[in-house]
This record gives C-alpha cells, structure tokens and sequence, in this order.
C-alpha cells in the first residue's frame, strides 16, 4: 500500500472513500467532520444515516454518496466512548477501516487530518498512529499456500488529506515504514514452520539484513562456539540434526566505532521439543516461535538500518534446535558456560536460558552501554501476565521505566517483576554453581534470576519474557491472529533515546 499526502480544500479531494471518526453516544459529530459535511455531503445532515451509527469501538458504518460526488463512500469508524479513547481503540479502529476498504476492493482510501479533529492526541501522533494500523492490519502470511490465497493488495493507496502543510509527513513516513517493515520480518520469521525456519535460514535472513544496511556480520557455527566455551549453547545444539548458528551483527555509522554499544540479545530456539524433557504432544507446533525473541531482534536491526540510526547497537541471536537425539543434554548433566560459571541442567526444556547466559557472557567484550534480552522464556509469564503485557525484569530501574513509558503508547505494554537476592535460593545446587530451574514457584522470575547471574551489576540490563506477547489466539485489528512482532517498536525508540554516556 502506497501512502500520500493530499494537501488542499476539501472539494478538491477525490477517491473511493473517506474515512471519518466518532465518539459513541455523542449527539455533535467531531469539528472536523462537522465541517466537512455541510460542503461535502449535505445529504447526510437530513437523512437517518447518522443516527443509525452508534459508533461504540470499531463499529463501521459504509455511507454510498450520490453518483456526482467527487468521493462515492464514506465510511464511518467508532472510537468507543470519550472517557474510553486510548491510542490503541484508535489503531484498532483503523486497521479495521482499511481491511474493510480491502474487502470491498477499494483502491484509494482517504484519510483527512480533518477526521482527527476533537481527538484526545496531537495530529502528528494520529497520522502516525493511523498509518502504522493501516500498514500491519493489513498484514497476511500466504507464503506457503497454493490455495484460497487472497490476493486483493488493496487499497493500494491511503491518503492523508490535509488543508495546510503537513511539515512533520516525511519524517514520520520514514520512520512508520521502516518500523513496519521491521515488524512484518519478525512477523514472517515467527509464523513460518520449523522445517524452513531453520538456524540456517535464520543466519541467511541476517546476512541478507546485514548486505542491505551495510552491517557487520558474523556467525558461529558449533564447532566455533565449542572453541569459545560456549557450553549452554553447545549442549542445547548438539542433540538436533540441523546445524546450530550464533549470529552477530553490528550496525555501527561512520565515526561511532568507539562509542558504547546498545546490545540487543534474542532467544532463537527454532523448535523446542523440550529435549529429553520432552513436552506433551498438544500444541506442540507452537513451538516453532519459540525464536521469536531472535525474530524481534533482527525486525529491530531491519529498522534500525532502514532509519540509519545514529548509535552503535549490536545484535545476538543464538539459533538452534532443542531436540531428545542420543546425543542430546540430560537432566543431571553439569555444563560449564562462557562465563565460566557452571549449571546443573535439572530440565532440558529450560533451554533457552541455556543459550542466552552463553550470549549475555559472550556480549561483555562488547563493553556494552546497555544490553536488553527478549525470549520465549516461560509459560509462567502466560499465566501471570496473560497475552498482551510482557514480564520485564532486571538490574537497572531507570532502563525498565525508560521501556515501560516509550512501549505503552505504542502499544506495547511491559509490567515490572521483582528480582530479590532470595529468589537465588531456588537455584542453588550441591554439584555445581547453580542449577538451570527451581520449583514451580516464580517461574519467570527465576528464570530471569538465573541470567542475571551472567550480567555485572555496572551493565544496565532489562529481561523481557514475551513467551505471552508473541502470538495472538484472536484478531485485535492492527495485530491480525498469529506472530505479533512485539517488541520491534519499542526496540526502535529505545536504541534512538537512550543515552549511551548517561541512560535514560
């Protein structure tokens, strides 16, 4: 979908549909509307098509213009009711206008500046706003179907009408597509199956990322990170037929080599069978987005090198299978990390703490100004947290806070969990320095726990567990049902704001 700026007065703009909001219940329509209608549509303000729209939240209500107006339909969108609004109605309300426009096969959709008009938010956040639900609500993944594909690219354009300047259009333009795009590569990467989203496929993606932007690239292979002493990582690796890959990129602009990197680190099991561990039968093929922390990751370098962000920030995926071959890591096993620390495993099915505390190790050569993790971490963060807030935990209150209030209106939503000393206690063992899980108690807590031991305190780091976060059981208009690709955009806004010499 190609988007526009269309600046002009209003009998000068023409298309398919126009998009106008409500609030429910309220008897004045919004100014803009009110203004638009007297000129444009006339007809509208006698007849009973606007008292049988209650617009409570993304109600649409399709008007058809007589056959002489330079807009044939106008499409009524509700925002639910005043004292309800939140930026995130308005991106579902959105997304849902757009996918209408798609199902009627509209091919240029406008949307006014005039629409916004009344609505608690500054235009430029709107149009932001607007045109980041109209771009991922229209997202599908028919990469792998021969049939029944639905092939409407429309609308293939969405305007934004204006009667003055929009100074701020080609900056946000910029930045929503190139966020957008991160998003909807974290989305492809964590929807495709395991047999094709291997850790090589996933190395091929990131070199692919690293070409375009002008990144460096690297990656390990087992052999490599057995040299390294990477022993959590090796001993997920080495029980799986596809070979293993820890892949690392670096986006460093001209003249920042120096500079403190931001480091991102993202859990890349492409398919958790639990290992020896083995998890039950149903609902097993979700498994295969247990590396979306790693697909979060590389949306978020798509992003970054999109937008040329003027900061260091460097990349971690480490990739591989958890599979129960012969050769395969069991309960009981001591592994001795990159940090030189040493776990008992307990259960083989907490592998991705395995492979992250080789990464966390691995990432303080870097001398990192900050450093965030995201994983598919436990079911735990699924009951505590539910599916649309992420566990956030870690060692530095400003970095949590700093996320918290950059992911909220973007809709992102992070809810802080304790790590008290205490909590260690689960995880001491009588063989080695510590083992891999504890109890059933603060699961997702211990399992941050358990990373933190591979963190120095002078290293401002943030967990998140978006075991809940990543996949979506239901349509909520912006985020179509399936991978979500949280995370990307408060990954973006946060490399770009945060302070490499001072934080937040």
């Amino acid at each position: 979908m190609e988007w526009r700026h269309m600046e002009g007065a209003f009998p000068q703009w023409s298309g398919d549909v126009i998009i106008f909001y409500a609030f429910q219940d309220e008897e004045a329509p919004l100014s803009g509307f009110a203004r638009w209608m007297p000129s444009q549509a006339p007809w509208l303000q006698d007849g009973p098509v606007l008292k049988d729209f209650r617009a409570k939240k993304a109600e649409l209500h399709l008007v058809y213009a007589p056959a002489d107006a330079a807009v044939s339909r106008l499409l009524l969108v509700g925002l639910g009711k005043r004292k309800d609004w939140s930026l995130e109605n308005f991106r579902h309300a959105t997304a849902m206008a757009v996918r209408r426009c798609r199902d009627l096969a509209l091919e240029r959709a406008l949307l006014p500046t005039a629409a916004m008009e009344g609505l608690p938010e500054r235009e430029e956040t709107l149009v932001r706003e607007a045109l980041t639900a109209a771009a991922l609500g229209l997202y599908r993944y028919d990469a792998l179907k021969t049939r029944d594909v639905e092939t409407s690219d429309c609308p293939k354009e969405l305007t934004v009408c204006s009667e003055g300047p929009l100074p701020y259009w080609p900056r946000i333009t910029d930045e929503v597509k190139a966020v957008c795009e991160g998003i909807v590569l974290a989305r492809d990467l964590a929807t495709a199956p395991a047999n094709v989203l291997t850790p090589s496929f996933m190395a091929q993606t990131a070199a692919g990322v690293a070409s375009r932007h002008g990144m460096r690239f690297d990656v390990l292979d087992l052999d490599r990170a057995k040299e390294l002493g990477m022993g959590g990582f090796v001993a997920v690796a080495q029980g799986s037929q596809e070979p293993a890959r820890f892949i690392i990129m670096e986006h460093c602009p001209e003249g920042l080599k120096d500079q403190a990197p931001f480091v991102l680190v993202g859990k890349g099991i492409t398919f958790d069978t639990g290992g020896i561990s083995i998890k039950p039968a149903a609902k097993m093929e979700e498994m295969k987005h247990d590396m979306a922390g790693a697909a979060t990751v590389l949306g978020t370098m798509e992003a970054i090198g999109r937008l040329s962000v003027p900061r260091r920030v460097i990349a971690l995926m480490p990739c591989t299978e958890n599979m129960p071959d012969g050769r395969a890591y069991k309960p009981g096993d001591v592994v001795k990390t990159h940090s030189g620390l040493t776990v008992e495993v307990i259960s083989t099915d907490a592998e991705g703490r395995m492979i992250l505390c080789d990464a966390l190790s691995y990432a303080m050569q870097f001398q990192p100004a900050a450093m965030v993790d995201l994983a598919t971490l436990t079911g735990a963060c699924v009951i505590a947290l539910g599916d649309r807030v992420a566990g956030l935990l870690g060692n530095h209150e400003d970095l949590m806070q700093v996320m918290q209030k950059i992911g909220a209106p973007l809709g992102e939503l992070f809810w802080p969990l304790p790590l008290y000393d205490f909590y260690f206690e689960d995880l001491k063992s009588d063989v080695a320095d510590f083992k891999n899980v504890g109890d059933r108690k603060a699961g997702t807590i211990i399992g941050a726990m358990f990373l933190k031991q591979f963190v120095p305190d002078t290293v401002p780091w943030a967990h998140v567990d978006i075991a809940g976060t990543v996949w979506a059981d239901k349509d909520l208009g912006w985020i179509p049902k399936g991978a979500t690709g949280f995370g990307v955009r408060t990954l973006v806004s946060l490399v770009q704001s945060w302070n490499v010499t001072k934080g937040a």
